[in-house]
């Protein structure tokens, strides 16, 4: 017996959809799809999910609405700003299909129950930060639940399909996903390079000078060492089918190191800033040091405010690189008017004064964003979510994207898919434990304890009396607690062995870890 009985409303409204091959709306009567976030992206998916006849939706956003949001967020119409987003989206979509089932939260992903992620069939991340990212990664990959993650910049896009190892479904049989011959085709080629076969070697050579005979030598030297192998790696392949087959690369495997946080870095400027954007940066630490609160978005007299400060520190900026760049011998020669034209050059090469526009885009890194874009790769998103839907329910309508992870470039109307393999190293899905990745913005004059500080700002808030630091090439100790000859926190990093554009791993005992990690590989990056 289904949970949810179709009526005969709901299957006049879906007959066309009846149609198509293998369809089956009981089964999507019966299912469940969380998304998470509900933005640009998670009001196109839930609207086409809803329309479809999914049974029920879960919708998870900590956002309200904003002015900015009405020109990309359908579910959304002026005069509800200010409103949690999932909460107007569960409205809309309710009115839209009032036979779909639909339940929102207005707070973090991590703070909800993962018996509600268990009761899940398929994860959508429509999610605007990549922390929320790793963070849904991880609980699908424990939960065994298929995600679909997608995202846009600008007039581009990405979407990817993430299947974990060992996803079952309804019935605990596993989700299919790949093609057996492809991987077993994939794996030969890899083999390939590493073999040490004189004879095959040698062939390899003859081919490469003598072309004519490339057919003659592929048959005699080269076919047999190739069906050899492929034999043996069908064999393997057939008896390790789990290993090979019905699963994708996961998230981290995509994105492995987490772009830095410029808000991070700006909050540890203890000297000037250095260009526009660290001038709109540095407003913000100002006005929260002066107001002992951080700036309200919505409130125009914040804004303003804001603003004020911001082009302050820019003119700052416009007048300390004029200075710096009239020489000695020129100060008492140089005119009014070749004054004012430098200065001009000055304004043009910085950028203008900042509007209250540029203010949150700029301290909230918003994104460039189109509704064009958005809603093709929603779209995208919302087909492939379908078929791993009815793959969960035990149903089969078509094949899931593959390989599965797909751009977008908008500019030139060009879908590319990019094959992706699975990372041996991924922090979330391989054979690693213990070791995160993160990536972080430092300015010049940034010190050991400046490093130690934006980590706990990722949320790994290491003691630096027992953590070590190695430069990961040449393996030198950076940083070495309760060393004589180790560089303080006081010191800066940039004149103590650290370079910018270099991997560094922060490394403690097991027994020291923090969040069950003990070795972070640290990017480190210039902020000026």
């Amino acid at each position: 017996m289904s949970k949810r009985e179709l009526s005969l409303e709901e299957k006049e409204i879906t007959k066309r959809q009846k149609l198509i091959r293998g369809w089956d709306q009981q089964a999507l009567k019966d299912a469940t799809v969380f998304i998470a976030g509900v933005g640009a992206l998670g009001c196109e998916i839930a609207k086409d999910l809803a329309l479809c006849g999914v049974g029920k939706l879960i919708l998870c956003d900590l956002d309200t609405i904003e002015t900015s949001n009405l020109s990309r967020q359908m579910l959304f119409y002026k005069g509800d700003e200010g409103r949690p987003k999932a909460e107007v989206a569960a409205e809309r979509l309710k009115r839209m299909n009032p036979f779909t089932e639909i339940d929102f939260y207005f707070k973090k992903i991590q703070e909800l129950p993962m018996s509600l992620y268990e009761k899940c069939d398929v994860i959508i991340a429509a999610l605007d930060n990549v922390r929320a990212r790793i963070d849904l990664n991880k609980i699908c990959l424990n939960l065994k639940k298929p995600m679909l993650e997608g995202g846009t910049v600008g007039m581009e896009g990405h979407i990817q399909v993430i299947v974990p190892q060992g996803t079952k479904d309804i019935n605990g049989e596993a989700v299919e996903y790949g093609n057996k011959q492809q991987i077993i085709d994939a794996i030969v080629d890899e083999k390939l390079w590493y073999i040490e076969d004189e004879e095959y070697d040698k062939a390899q050579e003859e081919i490469m000078k003598l072309e004519e005979k490339i057919e003659q030598i592929k048959e005699e030297k080269i076919n047999p060492v190739i069906e050899k192998i492929k034999e043996e790696v069908t064999e393997e392949v057939e008896s390790n089918i789990d290993k090979y087959m019905n699963y994708t690369p996961c998230y981290r495997c995509a994105v492995p190191i987490p772009p830095a946080k410029k808000a991070a870095a700006a909050c540890t400027l203890k000297g000037i800033p250095r260009n526009r954007e660290q001038c709109a940066l540095k407003s913000d630490v100002i006005f929260y040091n002066k107001y002992e609160r951080k700036v309200d978005f919505n409130t125009q007299d914040d804004v303003l405010e804001l603003t004020r400060i911001a082009n302050k520190e820019l003119r700052s900026l416009w007048k300390r690189v004029l200075e710096e760049n009239i020489s000695p011998e020129e100060r008492d020669t140089i005119t009014k008017e070749e004054i004012i034209e430098r200065g001009r050059n000055i304004e043009k090469a910085f950028g203008p004064l900042l509007e209250p526009e540029d203010m949150e885009n700029i301290i909230e890194n918003k994104i460039p964003a189109v509704q064009t874009v958005s809603s093709i790769i929603a779209s995208l998103e919302s087909q492939e979510a379908l078929k791993l839907v009815f793959q969960m329910r035990g149903v089969k309508v078509g094949d899931v994207m593959n390989p599965p992870y797909l751009n977008y470039n908008g500019v030139y109307g060009q879908f590319d898919a990019v094959p992706l393999n699975r990372r041996e190293d991924c922090v979330a899905c391989g054979n690693v434990k213990g070791m995160e990745n993160l990536s972080l913005l430092i300015n010049e004059d940034a010190t050991f304890q400046t490093l130690f500080d934006l980590i706990g700002k990722e949320g790994f808030k290491l003691d630096p009396g027992k953590w070590a630091i190695t430069n990961s090439m040449t393996k030198a100790f950076i940083y070495l607690p309760d060393n004589p000859k180790s560089p303080t926190l006081k010191d800066k990093c940039l004149e103590h062995g650290v370079e910018v554009n270099t991997f560094y791993k922060f490394a403690t005992s097991p027994s020291n870890a923090v969040k069950g990690i003990h070795l972070l590989n640290v990017q480190i990056l210039s902020a000026d």
